[in-house]
């Protein structure tokens, strides 16, 4: 036989085992939608579509679109206004007799995994009224506190709240407002970032943010087109949590991924790369600094515009459910965590800057004892779910209430 017919029958073999991997990849996507979800398609757009680049936030949602959100817990469809806001569409200024809430915050207030009417910005308007309360949700998924201030003051406070709301994400806001945390943090940086000038002065720099639009320019390379291609985006999914379950992926440092918010003290027994305390001391304070400015310059913008400005600390899964918590634990032994870390530092910073907290943790964590309907998705997923957002907004109200925060601020 020659050598060419014996490269022939080779590469013809090879071109029969690549169809084949194909066919039994794209047969495990087909199964994973119909298993999972019950369905083998998707509406118009999905989540690599329902964003669009922004000169100054990075991405914002695509104005008047729908998309799937679908993860391996969930497969929802939202909906986004002409203003690129989940949601009806609404006038410019509330209509007589109705206040304005307004809700910034990231995925956990945006409402991944749920329809549009679960959403804790729908649930809170419907318990405080429809006839007397209108609440804008202004969350998008991803954002750090950096971006939702942009957010708000860009175009939020044109839209004459009477309150604005803080969902702060104590997972992930402080990381990814500041740099160098960002760093260690995630390797792709994308967004704008804060920081503090030699006089304490807030800072917005958009360098890293500049790249990114570039790079989002230029299109993805020929090799993620080809993975795109060739690979199911639910394959994709298993792949990557099952990469996560193995390599741990970003989540390598708890005094990173987890750190300063949930934990008492750096554990150098989980230290990566020759960090020393010294350093993940010095860079969690200077990015609570920032958002510390963060935060204070949301309520100095909102109460200028004649808006009263409150904020809650999103409550997370292992904060909540036992059993992720032990988990974790589990995971971590040498770890010092403290879950109600979160609610107790953004309750100092409240006290300090005279701003209302709304405790949101112990009715969360009541309602899991209470027992019913999962409040968090499974599956890999920390979101909440319909009946989590219910718990939320029940929560949220009630505390409006008691905080006597339903009464306008008097416009300028």
């Amino acid at each position: 036989m020659s050598i060419l017919s014996r490269a022939g029958r080779w590469a013809g073999s090879a071109a029969m085992v690549l169809v084949a991997v194909l066919v039994a990849l794209w047969i495990a996507e087909f199964g994973l939608r119909l298993v999972l979800h019950g369905h083998l398609g998707t509406v118009t757009g999905n989540e690599s579509e329902w964003h669009v680049p922004h000169p100054t936030r990075g991405w914002a949602h695509r104005p008047s679109t729908e998309f799937r959100m679908e993860k391996l817990a969930y497969s929802e469809v939202a909906h986004i206004n002409s203003r690129g806001i989940r949601g009806p569409e609404f006038d410019q200024t509330p209509k007589p007799g109705v206040k304005r809430i307004l809700i910034v915050s990231d995925s956990g207030t945006f409402g991944s995994g749920v329809a549009d009417d679960q959403t804790v910005a729908v649930q809170l308007q419907r318990l405080l009224g429809d006839d007397r309360f209108e609440v804008i949700n202004l969350a998008v998924a991803a954002y750090s506190t950096v971006q939702e201030y942009l957010w708000l003051i860009e175009d939020g406070l044109s839209y004459k709240p009477d309150l604005v709301l803080l969902g702060f994400a104590p997972n992930n806001d402080v990381q990814t407002n500041y740099l160098p945390l960002q760093k260690w943090f995630q390797r792709d940086a994308k967004r704008p970032y804060a920081r503090l000038d030699a006089s304490g002065q807030l800072v917005i720099d958009n360098d890293q943010l500049k790249e990114a639009l570039e790079r989002k320019r230029k299109g993805p390379s020929l090799k993620a087109r080809l993975y795109d291609l060739l690979v199911g985006d639910m394959v994709q999914k298993v792949i990557r949590e099952a990469s996560q379950a193995v390599t741990g992926g970003r989540k390598t440092d708890p005094n990173v991924w987890i750190g300063w918010p949930m934990m008492d003290d750096v554990a150098m027994d989980y230290a990566r790369k020759g960090r020393t305390r010294e350093q993940y001391e010095k860079l969690w304070r200077e990015g609570w600094a920032v958002t510390g400015a963060l935060i204070k310059a949301m309520r100095d913008r909102s109460q200028a515009a004649g808006a009263r400005f409150a904020m809650w600390s999103y409550p997370a899964k292992v904060q909540v459910e036992p059993e992720t918590l032990e988990h974790l634990r589990q995971s971590l032994p040498k770890a010092k965590l403290d879950m109600a870390k979160p609610e107790r530092e953004l309750k100092a910073l409240g006290q300090q800057l005279g701003i209302p907290v709304i405790e949101l943790l112990p009715a969360m964590q009541a309602a899991q004892r209470k027992g019913g309907p999962p409040l968090y998705y499974s599956l890999g997923d920390e979101h909440m779910t319909a009946s989590g957002h219910r718990a939320m907004a029940e929560a949220i109200a009630a505390q409006l209430t008691s905080l006597s925060l339903l009464s306008a601020a008097a416009r300028p």
